[in-house]
């Protein structure tokens, strides 16, 4: 016979669902429940259909990924839709992370999107720590929500600190090696991510300072100095990944002057080489004509003509070289 479990409906009467599909886990601290669905399809969505009454809007949106970030208030319950940064190490890319989520008085349920394991392993991390457990989950719902948003955000830290040591290493590169265009892909690189990192954190800011205002029986002001904390966290982090972009920025414009100073050098040196050998060329036409010209009779004073004007341009280069012409 299957198990029984209790449920908080959205309309706040009691509800009691049993055999829990497997894209679901429930873990229960004295009255509040975190559900976690890692998948959405007809099963989950059947169960949230049958043991709660969210909004039809808010199922339809939990079916689609790449949501904006918001929140919808009811008069039970919130939908709330964030977005976290997480490495992808496939591609090397920062790329967000969708965690959809409905808060009641009893309940919280995570529905995230993707192969990401980052609600995952809070949610075990919690089912096996009972100390843990007891801490998140001790109190009501909305400090559950709490510890959540922050752990997930916290997480996103080392993401920005290992962008921030791939610049440093760049910008070594830039400053004590010779640049090329290898330097020039890696500093796109770790520009695309900074500005993914960005992008991603700044709609959450005015989301969860939103989040700090709303008022409900399991959301009270005593939660507001958490999500303001959160909140605060939010703006660190964006300042930092802004500060990254002003950095790679200023390294782009110098690696392009390097390369742009690098080119012209080049262009310089094979120019004045041209510009050298135009006489020995010229001479060497005129005296490779079938027709009598001065001391074309005496093959030795054609040699010291040569020897002549290569003296000429090589004196002409090295005073060059020694002014830093060249």
């Amino acid at each position: 016979m299957p198990a029984l479990g209790k449920g908080g409906g959205g309309d706040g009467c009691t509800l009691y669902f049993d055999k829990i599909p497997m894209a679901i886990k429930k873990l229960t601290e004295k009255k509040l429940t975190w559900i976690n669905i890692d998948r959405v399809n007809n099963e989950s969505l059947k169960f949230l259909k049958n043991n709660y009454s969210f909004h039809h809007l808010d199922l339809e949106d939990i079916q689609s990924e790449s949501q904006t970030p918001k929140i919808d208030t009811y008069k039970n319950y919130l939908f709330v839709v964030l977005q976290f940064p997480i490495w992808q190490n496939s591609t090397k890319r920062v790329i967000s992370y969708e965690l959809d989520m409905f808060i009641g008085e009893n309940y919280v349920i995570t529905i995230q999107h993707g192969n990401g394991k980052e609600i995952k392993n809070l949610f075990f991390k919690c089912l096996k720590n009972k100390t843990q457990k007891k801490e998140w989950m001790g109190k009501d719902s909305g400090y559950l929500l709490y510890n959540i948003i922050e752990a997930l955000f916290q997480n996103s830290r080392p993401i920005l600190n290992n962008i921030g040591k791939n610049i440093n290493i760049v910008e070594n590169d830039i400053f004590e090696k010779t640049p090329n265009g290898s330097i020039v892909r890696e500093l796109g690189i770790h520009r695309r991510n900074a500005l993914s990192f960005k992008s991603i954190i700044d709609p959450q800011r005015y989301l969860i300072s939103n989040l700090s205002h709303i008022r409900k029986p399991f959301l009270g002001e005593d939660l507001t100095i958490y999500f303001d904390d959160i909140n605060d966290y939010l703006i660190k982090l964006w300042s930092i990944v802004t500060s990254f972009k002003d950095t790679i920025d200023g390294l782009h414009v110098t690696l392009e002057s390097l390369l742009t100073r690098k080119t012209n050098k080049v262009i310089s040196t094979l120019t004045v080489l041209s510009a050298s050998l135009l006489p020995l060329t010229l001479l060497a036409g005129i005296y490779g004509m079938n027709i009598p010209l001065p001391f074309s009779d005496n093959p030795k004073l054609v040699w010291i003509m040569f020897g002549g004007v290569l003296a000429i341009i090589l004196l002409t280069i090295a005073i060059m070289k020694n002014k830093r012409w060249l």
